[in-house]
């Protein structure tokens, strides 16, 4: 993996177990890296309280995760599973994570 890329990915993991540190009101995370055939996904999940489209919005931390995914031709994906938690997802073509900065 690109090491400009690597760090991107980092820190939205970060942000990602930040975020259900301080809101979800849960102590656990399931974290998944996956690398497919096209694409590097990064998943992370937790049960707690969930998100509201009112609160999705204004954070610092959520745009900056929006900015580093953009930066390395990723797709952030924010979704509540039917099963409650949240669920942060972040899809990198993998042409795109290992070329990126080179």
């Amino acid at each position: 993996m690109d090491t400009a890329a690597g760090v991107h990915i980092y820190r939205v993991l970060q942000e990602a177990l930040n975020n259900v540190s301080r809101h979800s009101g849960e102590r656990e995370a399931w974290v998944r890296l996956k690398f497919l055939n096209s694409v590097l996904e990064l998943s992370v999940e937790d049960h707690g309280k969930g998100f509201t489209a009112q609160n999705t919005h204004q954070g610092i931390g959520l745009v900056g995760m929006r900015e580093r995914a953009e930066l390395i031709g990723g797709l952030l994906e924010m979704q509540r599973p039917e099963s409650g938690g949240t669920l942060v997802r972040l899809l990198v073509p993998r042409e795109k994570a290992e070329s990126h900065g080179g």
